[in-house]
């Protein structure tokens, strides 16, 4: 048992997300003027971000968003991995009644994301996950059903944030988000001709 339960705030439950991220312009050019590109319609809580719970019905329009980059590039002789950023996910956890918001600034695929998302949806004991990177750092342990989970600065004072939470309830939550986004990133591919959120590659694409 790590030192830090003790301090753990419990909260009822979290709910997770994944977004993905849009862009008002391309910067097709260093040093030109970005070109814009015309955003999705459709109805989303941030305008620079369509949640997955918010895209189901708008796949098509949110491919058509997703044209003008593969057509900017295209036209100015870009490669994937120099329009990568356009095509970046968001991940997170909230419990806005609690003031909890959980991030992941270094995860920007579906399949970075899936590792925290199986981990936390299994069934092991014990630590089982964690992982830190610039300025960030992030544990989880599991003990009898029940989660405790952190998140901070490992070069900062400032205090962690550290909560306790039960497990199954989220578990459940996880599942349908894992499912829900694997089918809609299924169905963005087949209108752009290309899956390029789950890895971030595809091959011959751009």
């Amino acid at each position: 048992m790590e030192s830090w339960f003790a301090d753990a705030k419990p909260i009822t439950a979290l709910e997770p997300e994944i977004a993905f991220v849009l862009s008002e312009a391309l910067q097709a050019v260093a040093f030109q003027r970005p070109e814009p590109l015309v955003l999705p319609s459709f109805p989303r809580a941030e305008r620079l971000q369509v949640r997955s719970a918010e895209l189901p019905g708008h796949e098509a329009e949110l491919a058509v968003y997703y044209g003008q980059i593969v057509d900017l590039a295209r036209r100015h002789g870009l490669k994937l991995d120099q329009v990568r950023q356009y095509f970046w996910l968001d991940l997170r956890f909230d419990n806005e009644a609690a003031g909890v918001r959980l991030s992941f600034p270094w995860y920007d695929t579906f399949a970075a994301m899936d590792h925290v998302l199986q981990a936390l949806a299994g069934t092991d004991e014990g630590l089982i996950y964690t992982d830190m990177d610039q300025g960030w750092e992030f544990d989880v342990w599991a003990r009898n059903d029940t989660l405790y989970i952190r998140e901070g600065d490992p070069d900062s004072d400032d205090p962690a944030i550290a909560i306790t939470l039960p497990r199954a309830g989220l578990r459940d939550r996880i599942v349908a988000l894992r499912a829900r986004t694997q089918t809609l990133i299924e169905a963005l591919a087949k209108e752009l001709g290309a899956d390029v959120w789950t890895t971030g590659e595809a091959a011959g694409f751009l």
